[in-house]
């Protein structure tokens, strides 16, 4: 009998709580439907295609490709655009490999005097690569930059890649076993910028000189590029006699200085103007490093035979092939 006097308490109570989610319910119901915005496609396109295809002819594809899927906005981006993203890319794997030659160095304090030296060329030929791959930036500014300037950017990107090869060949002779830890990123490096020349052929230049003997000086006049200078032609065509140098070098103390070394270290930096060397007759004993801030210098000397530069390092000796180059060696002016 207890139980059956709650039932009915139970029943009402649950009355106003069916009339409260009834009206609930019809209240969201009177609610205008919102216009949903469709989901946004997945351009596979996008991700797939354009990489595949700007790859198209490259030796390293599978590099490229996953290289390039990363950059954001990729169907937005023209060729020169998705170049300058690969060589940023690449810069960046430079400077990484340049502090892994410098911890090398510092972890490392007994290497021999050949492997010292061949981790100082590859931090000189990194330095350089950046260098090189900075200045391929500004000349992909744009389409038109960039067909432009084709001869430029295959100089730029052909040296930027051959320089890693360059470092590696310093340890050819090595005792130790660095190479195998910089080989890695120094091939890593090549592969992308061997990408980048693959894809640069795909820019059309914009003019053609096929008729000249060196098209790829441009258009010439008087048997020189068009671009040189009235002054500098001039200076090209002058008997040495007649030239007027900024300095002199002589063995014999009659110059400003008796080494071609202290003539180069006395040009000005990033200079604009021509700087010109006069080295007379004699063989000069000396390995004569150009900086690249060195701009604008020009060597002139009394001949063949008369004028040399000469130096007999060799790799027996400890120095590695980028200090031994046999042109510095045996230069002729």
């Amino acid at each position: 009998m207890h139980h059956l006097r709650k039932r009915p308490k139970i029943f009402l109570t649950l009355i106003p709580l069916s009339a409260l989610l009834l009206l609930t319910l019809s209240s969201l119901t009177k609610k205008p439907i919102q216009n949903r915005e469709p989901p946004q496609r997945i351009h596979i396109y996008n991700k797939i295609q354009i990489p595949e295809s700007a790859c198209e002819g490259t030796l390293y594809p599978d590099l490229c490709v996953s290289t390039i899927s990363t950059f954001p906005d990729l169907h937005r981006k023209s060729l020169p655009q998705i170049m300058s993203a690969a060589i940023n890319v690449t810069v960046a794997e430079v400077k990484a490999s340049e502090s892994n030659c410098t911890r090398i160095l510092r972890r490392f304090p007994e290497l021999d005097l050949l492997e010292k030296r061949a981790l100082d060329d590859c931090l000189e030929l990194l330095d350089d690569t950046v260098s090189e791959l900075e200045n391929a930036l500004s000349d992909l500014a744009n389409i038109k930059s960039a067909a432009k300037n084709k001869n430029d950017l295959q100089t730029l990107l052909s040296g930027a890649m051959t320089n890693q090869y360059t470092c590696l060949d310093g340890f050819a002779f090595s005792k130790e076993k660095i190479r195998p830890y910089i080989e890695g990123r120094l091939v890593n490096i090549s592969h992308h910028v061997s990408n980048i020349l693959a894809m640069l052929n795909k820019i059309q230049k914009t003019t053609s000189f096929e008729g000249e003997a060196f098209p790829e000086y441009g258009k010439m006049k008087g048997g020189f590029p068009k671009w040189l200078s009235r002054r500098d032609r001039r200076l090209l065509q002058t008997a040495v006699t007649d030239i007027v140098p900024d300095v002199v070098v002589a063995k014999d103390g009659s110059g400003n200085f008796t080494t071609v070394g202290a003539a180069v270290a006395a040009a000005k930096n990033s200079s604009t103007a021509r700087f010109v060397i006069y080295i007379k007759e004699g063989a000069y004993f000396e390995y004569v490093d150009v900086d690249k801030k060195k701009t604008n210098l020009m060597f002139v000397g009394d001949g063949i035979g008369k004028t040399w530069i000469k130096g007999n390092r060799s790799v027996v000796d400890g120095w590695t092939t980028f200090r031994s180059s046999t042109v510095v060696n045996n230069f002729t002016l």
